[in-house]
């Protein structure tokens, strides 16, 4: 059953439909009876109308070698009623001119049924109110049904019509006795993800008082396990942080005690700054959580957020050496900004990390229409358009840890990428770089409030001697 609704419609019009037909049936039926009872009576009425014409003309009929034929007077139905007058001796005195030359039936009083000029004729017999003749009155089997039939389905075709009619008026009254379910399910959808509050039951239909309990109940117990995890998280920040800052701490002091430092010691500094990146790309992970998510959405110039990223990167820039370029319009969304700084650090970091040194990388951001184009672009190794879906995946990486890059990694960048775009209702798209090799990141969202105004290109100095001011290109 895929629609409650649908489910009500179809076996109510059944019910209407099966209940219409026996009526029609029953109808049909008493109707019949009742047409057949009119039909006779006709015949007898005949009867009197022949009584009262035909007697003043039995000397002349006797009178007469042959039988007198009347001519045939046909309804507009073509229900026509048929006679036959006979003498007491079987003899033919008049007769209508659809009827043989011959009395068709014996002369006994009653209702019969003969067959001739190729049709089933239903008669009537009875001796004339002088008793002196007989009166066989006929009319067509078939002509009779089809008349009481045409009457019968005047009275029945406006039921049949009436089905859909009655089916859509079904339809709309269960629509509107579902309005308030239909109620419910928007506000639970316009319902922020961190809104849990108790549904309100106040002129709530009984029917639903129990749904809405229950979802009460599952809305108490979501909020106490997000409180429950909140507090984990925060636990987890602090109870993880320590341990590994005074790792690192030891790890620094051994090697500055220890020279020249050993391999192993060396390895054990890159270890635990593994882990201590790996901590901080889950604890990130987990607060971006779209159903986890408390951050407050404020209109924020996406423009100036990707210049601050870069200065705030500019070490790793410069230590690999990387040509670095910024175009674009002054682009503003509605987000939360460190959400969205989240998403350029891991965007800006995985170029970085990934394009050899020498290499090349370009942020732009645009306006186009009603949205804003944020794209990230280099000229690494880039990634096959097989594994494009899946790198999305939490702690997957491609080639795994043996990456032609050398490079060391959680897996966990561009998890976090796709909840931040999920959490601002924005798209994201990878594609082939517009470099030699390399991959173009599109990340499109909806704009905000924008200006058109651009800005000179400034070199990366330039950029950090202005501090990251406004209007400003770099490359």
């Amino acid at each position: 059953m895929k629609s409650i609704r649908g489910f009500l419609v179809i076996i109510l019009l059944a019910i209407v439909t099966l209940a219409n037909f026996a009526a029609v049936l029953r109808g049909y039926l008493g109707s019949m009876d009742e047409a057949e009872r009119l039909f006779n009576q006709r015949m007898l009425q005949q009867v009197d109308l022949l009584n009262y014409t035909l007697p003043q003309l039995l000397t002349t009929a006797e009178q007469r070698s042959e039988a007198r034929v009347f001519p045939a007077r046909t309804l507009a139905t073509e229900a026509s009623l048929e006679f036959q007058w006979v003498a007491l001796d079987g003899t033919l005195l008049a007769r209508s001119n659809a009827m043989p030359e011959q009395p068709v039936v014996p002369l006994e009083q009653g209702f019969q049924f003969a067959n001739f000029h190729n049709y089933r004729w239903h008669l009537f017999v009875t001796p004339s109110s002088d008793k002196s003749s007989w009166f066989i009155v006929a009319e067509r089997a078939d002509q009779r049904y089809r008349l009481a039939e045409s009457m019968i389905l005047q009275a029945v075709y406006p039921m049949v019509f009436a089905i859909p009619i009655i089916g859509l008026i079904i339809w709309w009254i269960i629509g509107v006795g579902l309005k308030p379910i239909a109620n419910l399910a928007r506000e639970l959808r316009q319902r922020e993800a961190t809104d849990l509050r108790a549904l309100e039951q106040q002129d709530m239909p009984v029917e639903l008082i129990q749904l809405a309990q229950s979802a009460n109940d599952l809305l108490r117990r979501l909020d106490s396990s997000f409180a429950r995890e909140k507090r984990f998280s925060g636990d987890a920040a602090h109870e993880l942080r320590t341990p590994i800052a005074a790792l690192k701490i030891h790890c620094e002091n051994l090697l500055h005690e220890l020279q020249p430092a050993p391999a192993s010691v060396l390895k054990l500094k890159q270890g635990i700054e593994r882990m201590s990146y790996l901590v901080e790309q889950i604890l990130l992970l987990n607060r971006t959580a779209p159903d986890h998510f408390m951050g407050n959405f404020e209109t924020v110039n996406l423009t100036q957020l990707v210049k601050q990223t870069i200065v705030e990167q500019s070490a790793a820039l410069e230590l690999k050496h990387h040509q670095i370029e910024f175009n674009g319009d002054e682009c503003w969304v509605s987000g939360d900004r460190t959400a969205l700084t989240s998403l350029l650090n891991n965007l800006l970091g995985n170029a970085i990390k990934y394009t050899p040194d020498g290499g090349q990388i370009a942020i732009n951001t645009w306006l186009r229409g009603g949205d804003v184009v944020l794209e990230v672009m280099d000229n690494g190794p880039g990634i096959p358009a097989t594994e494009r879906e899946r790198v999305f995946d939490r702690f997957y990486r491609l080639g795994g840890d043996r990456h032609s890059s050398k490079t060391t990694g959680c897996g966990l960048g561009l998890a976090i990428v796709q909840q931040v775009v999920e959490l601002h209702g924005a798209r994201i798209a990878l594609t082939q770089s517009r470099y030699e090799q390399g991959l173009l990141i599109i990340v499109t969202f909806t704009a905000c409030l924008a200006t058109s105004t651009e800005s000179k290109p400034l070199h990366l100095n330039q950029l950090l001697d202005h501090k990251v001011g406004d209007h400003e290109q770099l490359h």
